[in-house]
């Protein structure tokens, strides 16, 4: 890519060229078109919060547009971004529902999805190699086999839930020392207050749970019945609500049903229904 001040002075030059002219998509992509050109290096654009954003229609235009710019590079050799990285976006999928019309939703916009079939949740056995990490540094006299499997049956591993509540247990609970009703933080009673802290809180993560219920109301629906009906749900991929419930990390296929992804979400869950029912 050309150096930053060269890079600027490059695009304040494109843009005052065409001030008068007035702003739109079609400006904006010659202006960047000609930055690709006149750039010696390959240039590589950074779009973030692409989840958040998507709900606007002038970035699904953009995005749109951006396909027909890779689609001139291949077959008219025209100069554009070498490459183009999605920030903050669960799934490429997530965007090709809005991207198209409706009868179009089948087929992917970008054409460039692959399966990602490692697993990022921690092990119990990963769990464990931290926690003696820990150990080792600051003597807490924990059991750490028996604190592992305690975070892995709340969290199933989910990264963030695991290192939130290991932070609580560190930073929020301190000792008590009243004999055999004292609070330490790295045992059994400590982590059930680490727990019950956690599902009172605010925090990212809980906040993007609560905000997907608003945005997909099939998911909503169908995650209330799971909670509620007592009834199994066979795990369908091809179920739209299951669909976006595993993309977001919500649920998880259990022996051929839906179930929700880990304990601590499935009491969040509760907590926010039965709020919004009273």
């Amino acid at each position: 890519m050309a150096d930053g001040a060269d890079g600027r002075i490059q695009i304040e030059e494109l843009a005052s060229a065409r001030k008068d002219a007035g702003f739109n998509l079609m400006y904006m992509f010659e202006l960047l078109r000609d930055f690709c050109e006149r750039s010696d290096k390959p240039v590589v654009l950074i779009i973030d919060e692409v989840d958040y954003a998507s709900n606007n229609r002038v970035i699904l235009d953009f995005l749109s547009q951006l396909r027909y710019g890779y689609l001139d590079r291949e077959l008219r050799g025209m100069r554009s971004f070498h490459s183009v990285i999605l920030a903050a976006v669960y799934d490429v999928r997530n965007i090709r529902r809005k991207i198209r019309p409706v009868e179009h939703n089948v087929n992917s916009p970008w054409n460039i999805a692959e399966d990602f079939e490692v697993d990022m949740s921690f092990s119990k056995e990963g769990i464990a190699g931290m926690l003696r990490e820990y150990e080792a540094d600051h003597a807490t006299g924990m059991d750490v086999l028996e604190m592992a499997s305690m975070l892995y049956d709340y969290t199933s591993g989910y990264p963030f839930l695991v290192s939130r509540l290991c932070k609580l247990m560190d930073e929020k609970i301190k000792p008590e020392e009243t004999g055999e009703d004292g609070m330490y933080p790295w045992t059994k009673k400590g982590f059930h207050e680490a727990v019950r802290l956690i599902l009172s809180e605010e925090n990212a993560l809980f906040g993007s749970m609560i905000g997907k219920l608003a945005d997909y109301s099939e998911l909503n629906t169908m995650l209330s019945s799971l909670l509620f009906a007592g009834e199994h749900t066979v795990y369908n991929p091809d179920n739209l609500a299951i669909s976006d419930a595993t993309m977001f990390g919500f649920v998880k296929n259990r022996q051929g049903n839906v179930a929700i992804a880990n304990r601590i979400f499935e009491a969040r869950l509760y907590n926010y229904y039965l709020s919004t029912a009273e």
